[in-house]
């Protein structure tokens, strides 16, 4: 059961492939879309109204689970768990572990099942045919957006580096914003903020040589799709929210946070936190995902 934000629904994704039974996915309508190409048995929650959560209750009741596990840990999913007549309720203690990355703290509540296997980290590498600019920052995270010429530097170096074109990415409410940014890092480049559902989204993901992109859930997705991810951090906390897996690391400006310490809680105050972002940092890290085959 994980009913929040979708780069926390992605950050489980290569838990739920490591299950060693066909999990029952109990979530919102919104992360159905991007799961249901992976898994085929779903209880939804269409709202947070008290009806639908009776609802969820009754047809969890209904099921007879074994085990309902519970990755959210609020006071929803707290009342889910209590009601839900499954026989184990193991979940992440959200509030003991919260110094542990989010990856380690889900990890822990599969681990209690017995019902995990182990974590596939066989890379393949990708085509080389685009990378992907996820700059997609929501009106209320506009502190997560770049300045214009940190993207532009990045933009050059890998330009100059790979000579591939650019796939830039985004929700609808985004594509004036990542418009703008299309303009910042010049051609080539394809904006596809707004036009892609997340299954599309997905697919543009894991077909990607390299995917550069704010703490999202694009840059948690393209992590479980094992494209070599970049993730680049400022106003939130790199520490617990790095993407998955070896081909996936994080970059932050290492001036600002001069003592490798990220900021204790996520700021939505605009900062000048990004202008010694080093993609070159970020590259190395995962030189070897970069590489032919």
């Amino acid at each position: 059961m994980r009913l929040s934000a979708l780069g926390d629904i992605a950050l489980t994704l290569p838990l739920l492939r490591a299950m060693v039974v066909r999990p029952v996915v109990v979530t919102s309508s919104s992360a159905k879309s991007l799961l249901c190409d992976e898994f085929d048995d779903f209880i939804l929650l269409p709202s947070k109204r008290a009806r639908d959560i009776w609802s969820l209750i009754r047809q969890l009741r209904a099921r007879r689970l074994d085990f309902l596990i519970d990755l959210q840990d609020n006071d929803r999913s707290r009342l889910i768990r209590t009601l839900c007549g499954a026989r184990h309720c193991p979940y992440t203690d959200n509030r003991r572990l919260f110094a542990l990355p989010a990856f380690e703290r889900a990890r822990r509540a599969f681990d209690n099942t017995g019902l995990l296997g182990p974590l596939d980290i066989n890379f393949r590498p990708k085509p080389r045919d685009y990378i992907v600019l996820n700059a997609g920052s929501s009106a209320r995270w506009i502190s997560k957006r770049l300045p214009d010429a940190v993207w532009r530097r990045i933009a050059n170096s890998l330009r100059e580096r790979f000579a591939l074109p650019f796939v830039l990415t985004g929700s609808p409410d985004e594509a004036d914003y990542i418009a703008h940014v299309a303009d910042v890092v010049g051609a080539p480049v394809e904006n596809r903020a707004g036009q892609t559902s997340l299954l599309e989204l997905k697919r543009v993901l894991a077909h990607a040589f390299l995917v550069v992109s704010t703490d999202s859930g694009a840059m948690h997705i393209a992590a479980a799709m094992k494209t070599p991810t970049i993730g680049i951090f400022g106003a939130t906390n790199w520490l617990l929210a790095a993407p998955f897996g070896p081909w996936s690391t994080v970059v932050y400006d290492r001036v600002f946070y001069h003592e490798g310490q990220p900021p204790e809680r996520h700021c939505q105050q605009c900062l000048p936190c990004y202008d010694h972002i080093d993609i070159q940092d970020g590259l190395r890290a995962i030189a070897a995902y970069l590489s032919p085959s």
